[in-house]
């Protein structure tokens, strides 16, 4: 059971790899069979996750899976059957249609005009890969060249080259994922947000029951816990690292997950492409709520550059730095003078003098309401 469950994993890999990629049947298998025995023991506990800010589209939500099922299926990953077009289509640009919930949100628009005069030139050396789509009969839904589509959408070309696969919902979001992930497209939030969406279809859980599945994990190698991980489950997180090529388990919950719990209007501005993640993690060094605001507000009306949003986080932390410098030194300051003008006082000669003795005494006066 275990060898065919093993074999399955490797037949979805290669299915994947087809539309995304080719490397050698020796690195596939080697990819998702080693290190099989170290998968943790079965278990039969949950544990209560966390709960994340911007769930990935397309995984369940928390409302529809309940947070402990010891006893359910869990199921492998699936082996596909996969069909492709022996040749190369042209397929109208309008025919094929982006998926607006991919993993990338991103597209340098400088980038974009560079790949959209090269095509110009020379056309697209590189098909797209598409299926057909279950929504428009006739027309198909893209997999894999989202940037290449978007270009030659620039490059006003009436058709493009594409292979055309058929293949299921599940694989098609896997596909579209680990195209990204394997080309290094995707930002560090776009990437995290993939490779949970990618568990979540997998082991048909949420993402705070992902989570949780990862922190158990991660005690059980500690020794902190006595809730073990179930074997099978942990086999499938594997295979899905081992697909994404880059990171563990163990990297992916301690510095990856964070960024999902980003607040929600910065996570609405990487979904939605405004800015690149990198511009946003530098405004996001502007500790003070409202000058992050309208820093990310004029970041994005004026298409700040990197290098401009650094400039200006600079000036409003040196700003910020001298605020609190004249807010920490000036009541010091103050109260060292007080001190040695009263001190002045007793051995003073304006006291002979009338006139001033009376000024003295409206100064301190007025001195007295401005600190009530």
């Amino acid at each position: 059971m275990a060898e065919k469950q093993a074999e399955k994993r490797v037949n979805r890999f290669k299915t994947l790899m087809a539309v995304i990629g080719n490397p050698s049947e020796t690195e596939l298998e080697d990819a998702l069979l080693d290190d099989q025995d170290s998968a943790p023991e079965l278990s039969t506990s949950e544990e209560a996750g966390q709960t994340i800010a911007g769930l990935p589209a397309g995984s369940p939500s928390s409302s529809n899976i309940p947070l402990s099922q010891p006893e359910r299926q869990v199921p492998a990953l699936q082996e596909p059957s996969l069909q492709s077009t022996p040749d190369i289509l042209w397929i109208a640009h309008p025919k094929i249609h982006r998926d607006a919930d991919q993993a990338r949100r991103y597209f340098d628009p400088d980038e974009l005009a560079k790949m959209a005069r090269s095509m110009q030139a020379v056309g697209i050396i590189d098909p797209l890969s598409v299926r057909p789509s279950p929504r428009y009969p006739g027309e198909y839904d893209l997999l894999a060249g989202e940037k290449r589509h978007r270009a030659a959408e620039i490059a006003r070309l009436a058709e493009v080259p594409c292979r055309v696969f058929e293949v299921s919902d599940d694989i098609a979001e896997d596909i579209k994922a680990i195209s990204n992930l394997q080309r290094g497209d995707l930002n560090k939030w776009e990437e995290t947000s993939a490779i949970m969406g990618m568990l979540c279809r997998n082991l048909q859980k949420s993402p705070e029951e992902v989570v949780s599945l990862l922190n158990r994990a991660s005690n059980q190698r500690r020794g902190l816990t006595d809730n073990v991980v179930r074997s099978e489950e942990w086999v499938i997180v594997e295979d899905v690292f081992n697909l994404v090529g880059r990171l563990t388990p163990e990297s992916f919950r301690k510095h990856r997950v964070p960024l999902l719990k980003l607040p929600r209007s910065i996570q609405d501005i990487l979904q939605q492409g405004k800015l690149s993640y990198t511009k946003v993690n530098e405004v996001l060094k502007v500790k003070d709520p409202e000058q992050q605001r309208h820093l990310l507000h004029e970041a994005i009306a004026a298409n700040l550059s990197v290098d401009s949003i650094q400039a200006r986080v600079k000036e409003l932390r040196q700003t910020q730095s001298q605020l609190q410098k004249v807010e920490i030194t000036e009541p010091d300051r103050a109260s060292a003078r007080l001190s040695f003008v009263s001190k002045a006082i007793k051995r003073a000669k304006f006291w002979q003098d009338p006139q001033k003795s009376v000024r003295f005494q409206e100064l301190l006066a007025e001195m007295e309401r401005l600190i009530e």
